[in-house]
C-alpha cells in the first residue's frame, strides 16, 4: 500500500512536471488540439494488440501507465510537439547498437512512420518511446535474455528492477538518458568491451578481412605466395602495421611478431607457425567476432551491476583468475578449469576460509568413473595415491583394506565406499584450498601438476578451479588479517597437517564463462567456445526480432581448433 502511494505521488508530480516544463524541441509542426491527442491515445491503447507492431509492446502495462498519468503523453507537449526528453530518448534508441543491442527491439523502425496521419503518428511515437524505455531499462540492467533458459551452467541470480519506477524517475527529471546510462554494468571491463565492439564494427564497415585458403604450414623465413594475403589479413584486424615490406612474399620478422601476437590473443600456441588451427582462427569472420563480443556483453549484463570494491573474478573460458580492487587488476593468474564433460558452472560464492594441507574427499562421480577403473587395472593404485577407502558401519565411516576388496564386484550403481586422499604433495588439491561454500562442491585450489599451466588450453579438471602460484593469492588475502594470523597459516602449512584459518574479511568470488574480453593492456582477447555456450546465446539474441533484415551470419564454425 505504501509503495502504491509512493508511485501515485511520483506520477502526480510527474504530471505537473509534464504540464509545466515539457518544452518542445522544435515548433516546425503545427500544434494539435489536446482533445484529439487524448482521444487518439485512448483509441490506440484500446486497440493495441491488433496493431501490427513487432516486437509487440506490453499493452496491459502501457494502459496502466498512461492511466496513472491521467491519459497524457509522456514525451510530447500537450500540443503534440516532441519534447527535449522525448527527442533524447529517440536518439538513444537509434544509437543503442553501440551497446551491443538491436535498435529494432525498441521500435526504432516504427518511430516517425510517415504512413500515419499526424495525430496518430504522435501518439504512436509516444507509446513506442515508453515501451522502448521499459525494454531498454530491463535489457541494460538485466540482459536481453533469461540466462536460465539459455545457459544451463549459469547459476547467478539476475538482479531485479522496477522499470516502471525508473520510468517515473526519467519523466520527473526530464532526463531519460541519465536514468538509462546509470543501469549498465559498473565495470571497466564492460566499457572496454564496448570499445572493442565499436572498433570491430568499423572493421566490418571497411569490408572485414580476406580468408586464407588451405596451404602448407607457413613458417617464419619462408617464401610463399600467400604471405601477402596473410599480411593483409593481419593489417585489416589491426594486428600488423601497414608498412611496405622489402619482399612481399617473405615471412619476415615483423610479420612473425604479428602472428605471435595474434596467437596470444586467441589462446593459441605462440610459435609463429600458421598451421590449421591458427588459420581457422584467422578465418573467423569479423561478423562472427562482433557476435561473440555481443554475447559476452550480454553475460556482463546478467551479472550484478556492481561486483564490489574487492573481489575475485574467475574467467572460466579464458582460464584466468583476477583479483580485482577498485575496478583494477591487482593480481592475475592462470587457471585450469573443468573439462567439457565436467564443466565448471558460472556462479558466485565467497571465500571464507583458507585450508592448509587439505584432505580431498573424492566426489562419488570421480570415484566411480575415474578411480574405480584405475583400481581394477592396478590393485595398488589407490594405495600409491595415498587414498583411504572408507565404508559406513553403523554411524561411522570405517577404514577398509583395498587388498581385501574385490573391486570387480562394484560399479557406479553399487559403490558403498568413500574415498579420501590424505594431505601431501601428491594430493589432488595441492597444498592449499580456498573454502567457498556452494552446492556444486567447486573450490579454488593448488595442484601438484603445475606443468599444465604452460598449456594454452587448460580444461583438465573435474570442475574445480586450479590456480597457478596460489600462494601469491593467499598473501594478498591475508594482507590486513594481522601478522599473527598470517604466521599461523604458514606454520600450519609447514606442519604438513591439515588445518584452516578463517579470513578476517571474506571475499566474493564470481566464476563467469567469458570467451571475449579486453585485457589490462587494452588487447582484445578471444577464446574458443569450449563449452559450446556462445552458439545458443548468439542464436537467441538474433531470434528476438524477425530475421528477414539480419545481415550478419553469426554462426560459429563447427570446429575452431584450440592449438597448433
Amino acid at each position: 500500500m505504501i509503495k502504491n502511494n509512493i508511485h501515485f505521488h511520483l506520477r502526480l508530480l510527474a504530471m505537473l512536471t509534464l504540464v509545466t516544463f515539457l518544452g518542445p524541441v522544435t515548433a516546425a509542426e503545427p500544434a494539435i488540439d489536446t482533445t484529439d491527442l487524448i482521444g487518439s491515445l485512448q483509441e490506440q491503447l484500446a486497440a493495441g494488440e491488433s496493431l501490427q507492431i513487432l516486437p509487440a509492446p506490453d499493452w496491459p502495462r502501457l494502459r496502466q501507465i498512461y492511466h496513472d498519468y491521467g491519459n497524457r503523453l509522456l514525451w510530447h507537449d500537450p500540443s503534440g510537439r516532441i519534447a527535449s526528453a522525448g527527442g533524447a530518448l529517440q536518439r538513444f534508441i537509434h544509437d543503442s547498437a553501440r551497446l551491443g543491442l538491436e535498435p529494432r527491439n525498441y521500435h526504432a523502425q516504427h518511430l516517425d512512420d510517415p504512413q500515419f496521419p499526424q495525430i496518430q503518428q504522435v501518439v504512436r511515437n509516444d507509446l513506442l518511446l515508453t515501451d522502448g524505455f521499459l525494454r531498454l531499462s530491463r535489457h541494460l540492467a538485466q540482459g536481453q535474455l533469461d540466462p536460465g533458459g539459455i545457459d544451463p551452467l549459469w547459476k547467478i541470480p539476475v538482479e531485479q528492477l522496477d522499470s516502471t519506477q525508473l520510468l517515473d524517475q526519467a519523466v520527473i527529471n526530464l532526463d531519460p538518458l541519465s536514468t538509462l546510462e546509470s543501469l549498465s554494468p559498473r565495470s571497466r571491463s564492460y566499457s572496454r568491451l564496448l570499445q572493442a565492439l565499436a572498433e570491430y564494427r568499423r572493421i566490418a564497415d571497411r569490408g572485414g578481412w580476406p580468408p586464407l585458403p588451405d596451404s602448407p604450414l607457413l613458417r617464419p623465413g619462408a617464401q610463399h605466395e600467400l604471405i601477402p594475403l596473410l599480411r593483409q589479413r593481419l593489417i585489416a584486424s589491426g594486428d600488423h602495421g601497414d608498412g611496405v615490406p622489402d619482399d612481399p612474399d617473405l615471412y619476415d620478422p615483423p610479420l612473425q611478431q604479428s602472428v605471435e601476437r595474434f596467437q596470444q590473443s586467441h589462446g593459441l600456441k605462440r610459435d609463429g607457425i600458421v598451421g590449421p588451427n591458427t588459420r581457422a582462427a584467422l578465418n573467423v569472420s569479423v561478423e562472427q567476432r562482433i557476435a561473440q563480443i555481443e554475447s559476452n556483453l550480454e553475460r556482463w549484463r546478467w551479472l550484478p551491476q556492481r561486483l564490489g570494491e574487492r573481489y575475485i573474478l574467475v574467467n572460466i573460458g579464458g582460464y584466468l583468475l583476477q583479483l580485482m580492487e577498485q575496478d583494477e587488476v591487482l593480481l592475475e593468474k592462470r587457471t585450469i578449469i573443468g573439462k567439457p564433460k565436467r564443466k565448471t558452472p558460472s556462479f558466485t560464492t565467497r571465500v571464507t576460509h583458507l585450508v592448509a594441507n587439505p584432505t580431498w574427499t573424492v566426489p562419488r562421480r570421480i570415484a566411480v568413473e575415474d578411480l574405480l577403473p584405475e583400481q581394477r587395472r592396478d590393485s595398488e593404485y589407490l594405495l600409491r595415491k595415498n587414498i583411504r577407502i572408507l565404508q559406513r558401519e553403523g554411524e561411522q565411516w570405517v577404514a577398509q583394506d583395498p587388498a581385501m576388496i574385490d573391486w570387480g564386484e562394484y560399479n557406479k550403481y553399487n559403490f558403498p565406499f568413500q574415498l579420501r586422499q590424505s594431505p601431501g604433495d601428491g594430493n589432488s588439491l595441492g597444498r592449499i584450498k580456498f573454502h567457498m561454500p556452494n552446492p556444486y562442491a567447486i573450490y579454488l585450489h593448488d595442484t601438484p601438476a603445475r606443468g599444465l599451466f604452460e598449456q594454452p588450453v587448460r580444461d583438465f579438471s573435474s570442475g574445480c578451479v586450479r590456480v597457478q602460484d596460489i600462494g601469491e593469492l593467499v598473501d594478498q588475502l591475508l594482507t590486513g588479517s594481522g601478522l599473527e594470523t598470517s604466521l599461523s597459516f604458514y606454520d600450519q602449512l609447514k606442519s604438513r597437517e591439515s588445518g584452516y584459518i578463517k579470513l578476517a574479511e571474506p571475499i566474493d568470488v564470481f566464476l563467469v564463462y567469458f570467451t571475449a574480453w579486453v585485457d589490462s593492456s587494452g588487447e582484445i582477447q578471444f577464446r574458443p567456445d569450449i563449452y559450446n555456450l556462445d552458439r545458443p546465446l548468439i542464436l537467441s539474441l538474433q531470434q528476438q526480432y524477425p530475421p528477414e533484415e539480419n545481415k550478419l551470419a553469426h554462426q560459429q564454425p563447427e570446429n575452431i581448433p584450440l592449438t597448433d
